[in-house]
């Protein structure tokens, strides 16, 4: 490594310790925003039994609210980066905090999903044992798994175990290098499912990291400039010119200046703090709870006036926040918790919970990293 590259990484270590130190109150912002628009997105599950055509969604969530799912991505890198940038980054403890993070509540969704529909509508013939089996590990699936909202868990498992293979032998660039690799080999190359579909999504987890290593540059900006000109990027390749494979770049300009982001104290601060804590939870728990609806209007749908449609819209994300909010507080919290007090230990830390900053509702504490969140099958 060249000294002018080494005194460069310094100085993006020595900024990364110091904001450590602080609460990422931005990246909760994009993760809550994120986690709003998916669950806004899909919201129409709630409201499937009611006439086509006859609601009155929010015109733009309604269409491009799985948005969401790329900025998840992204704010993944960002936080991976940042933890690994530490010079204390040890992969068993790190991979310890992912298993906890992601598996203990994806476990129970997926085994609620299955039981009510086995009850409810019964089983597909996709839906078989194996299946769920298989499923429960967040192995790529070439379709959707058993409960097909964890599609994109499957890649954020797979993006922790890149980390762990890569980054204790080469370090965050050879990180880089290889999420570049498979980028580059996806657009030359006819791949294999199980490579393709993980490597259509690295761009977007090298964009969170490229944004991280950009901040002792980009801090001099502020936080408006960078999530301006993100916000047009992606207008411009949304609608003009460009389409997915150029979403990484407005993504680069999004993380770096939520990143950078200040909030006033105020109720509408902390309470967006507090959903973007919740947002792994408002994700999973989501798709059940708007299915739940679906079947009690059976019994009223038919004769309702279609004016309750957008009531019951926008009482059934209220029902989802809230309970996503209990998850977090009396399920996720504790589990968390348990992660961080094994890592610490199998890292053999004196204390049993390392104080560190909370900075994402997909990560985990002490050393937070953004949940997966949800898309469209179209999408896939």
């Amino acid at each position: 490594m060249s000294p002018r590259f080494s005194a460069t990484f310094a100085k993006v270590a020595d900024y990364g310790f110091a904001m450590d130190r602080e609460r990422y109150e931005g990246i909760q912002i994009a993760r809550a925003l994120a986690a709003l628009g998916v669950c806004y997105f899909h919201s129409w599950g709630a409201l499937d039994r009611f006439p086509k055509g006859t609601a009155h969604p929010i015109p733009w969530l309604a269409e491009y609210g799985w948005l969401g799912v790329d900025l998840f991505f992204a704010v993944s890198g960002f936080v991976i980066c940042m933890v690994v940038s530490r010079s204390d980054f040890d992969p068993r403890s790190f991979l310890i905090r992912r298993v906890f993070r992601l598996y203990p509540l994806w476990l129970l969704m997926l085994t609620l999903f299955a039981v009510m529909a086995w009850q409810w509508r019964g089983l597909l013939p996709t839906e078989t044992a194996g299946n769920f089996v298989y499923s429960a590990t967040l192995l790529p699936t070439e379709n959707f798994p058993f409960y097909d909202i964890g599609w994109s868990l499957q890649h954020e498992m797979m993006f922790y175990l890149l980390v762990v293979v890569v980054v204790p032998f080469f370090g965050v660039m050879g990180l880089i290098a290889a999420l570049c690799a498979s980028i580059a080999a996806n657009q030359l190359f006819s791949l294999p499912w199980y490579v393709s579909h993980l490597a259509f999504y690295h761009a977007e987890f090298l964009a969170g990291i490229l944004a991280y290593l950009a901040m002792p540059y980009m801090r001099r900006f502020g936080a408006l400039a960078p999530l301006a000109v993100g916000a047009i990027g992606l207008y411009y390749f949304l609608f003009y010119w460009g389409g997915r494979s150029f979403f990484p770049i407005p993504l680069f300009f999004l993380i770096a200046g939520f990143a950078m982001l200040r909030l006033p104290e105020n109720p509408v601060s902390t309470a967006f703090l507090t959903l973007g804590d919740a947002s792994y939870s408002i994700y999973l728990i989501h798709p059940l709870f708007f299915a739940l609806v679906r079947g009690a209007t059976i019994t009223f749908y038919d004769v309702s006036p279609l004016w309750v449609e957008e009531p019951i819209r926008f009482g059934s994300i209220a029902c989802v926040l809230v309970i996503s909010t209990l998850n977090r507080r009396l399920f996720e919290g504790p589990i968390i918790k348990l992660g961080s007090l094994i890592a610490s230990r199998r890292a053999g830390i004196g204390r049993a919970i390392v104080q560190a900053p909370e900075i994402a509702a997909g990560a985990d504490q002490p050393l937070a990293v953004p949940y997966s969140g949800s898309h469209t099958h179209a999408l896939r």
